[in-house]
């Protein structure tokens, strides 16, 4: 299996590019609609995720991507490359701290700053939830990424396979955005037909910010991937951590902020904003220095 050669025709013919994203857009979508969709007819149409065939179904379903990656870099003959990711364990300093920091921090920051307070708990002193809560997050998202659904099965495609060639048509950010927009689009029948998933709000409101929601964090997950030579297993690890820190972050079950449930949504979304714009400033500080 020569790697070098795939690569290079890929690199070398425009038209072979497009054809294969079409393919692998066709192949993950394909696969995890038709799991949720027909699990969702086939178990009478539920509304909740905590009906069991749902719950499998969606877990299921996350592999579409990537089975979609594995499929195509197999038939390009790059499936050792494509496997290569997840074993990219050295992440350096720089893309362990991308990991930890940023996202966290700036879900912190937030939380102090627009008067979110604990939820009075016994025995737990205020100062500890904010000292506590969202570091944990950092090595719950380790447990998150195998055993949630989305880490595990998704980036091995969104990451693994479509954002490098995204990466080679379009640079950096311009490709990150259209990969969130896919991202976003990906989840639309899960986002339709269970409304528990999108925490009761309207579709007509969820779906463009979930959209802006992950153009940010695509942006953000784009910089790590790059910070740690392009691990898909760093990806699978944010991913984790993403999910987790999505669990408790403006939680009016955890916060106490006088927001509405929607502003709370919105926070969110900008404490990812945030941490992917400082660390694209900071890489491009690093990179001028």
């Amino acid at each position: 299996m020569n790697l070098d050669s795939g690569a290079a025709s890929l690199r070398a013919n425009p038209a072979a590019r497009s054809s294969n994203v079409a393919a692998f857009l066709a192949l993950a979508f394909g696969f995890s609609w038709i799991v949720w969709l027909g699990v969702w007819w086939s178990a009478g149409r539920p509304t909740s995720l905590t009906a069991t065939p749902m719950v499998i179904a969606v877990y299921a379903g996350s592999f579409g991507p990537g089975l979609a990656g594995a499929v195509l870099s197999a038939r390009e003959g790059r499936l050792r490359e494509w496997v290569a990711g997840f074993l990219r364990w050295r992440m350096g300093w720089a893309g362990a701290a991308a990991i930890a920091l940023p996202l966290p921090l700036a879900v912190l920051g937030l939380t102090v700053a627009l008067g979110y307070a604990p939820v009075p708990m016994e025995g737990v002193p205020p100062a500890l939830s904010y000292l506590t809560l969202f570091p944990a997050v950092v090595f719950n998202g380790v447990v998150t990424a195998v055993l949630g659904a989305g880490p595990l099965g998704e980036e091995g495609g969104w990451r693994g396979y479509l954002l490098p060639r995204l990466l080679d048509r379009l640079g950096e950010v311009p490709a990150s955005l259209m990969l969130g927009v896919i991202w976003s689009a990906w989840h639309l029948p899960i986002m339709a037909i269970l409304p528990d998933w999108r925490d009761g709000h309207s579709f007509a409101f969820y779906l463009p910010a979930y959209t802006v929601t992950l153009m940010g964090l695509s942006l953000l997950m784009t910089q790590i991937w790059l910070l740690t030579r392009r691990s898909t297993l760093a990806a699978v690890w944010m991913h984790g951590v993403i999910n987790a820190i999505g669990g408790i972050a403006f939680s009016a079950q955890l916060w106490n902020g006088g927001w509405s449930s929607k502003a709370n949504l919105l926070h969110f979304t900008l404490a990812i904003w945030i941490a992917a714009l400082a660390l694209h400033l900071l890489r491009g500080h690093h990179g001028r220095g």
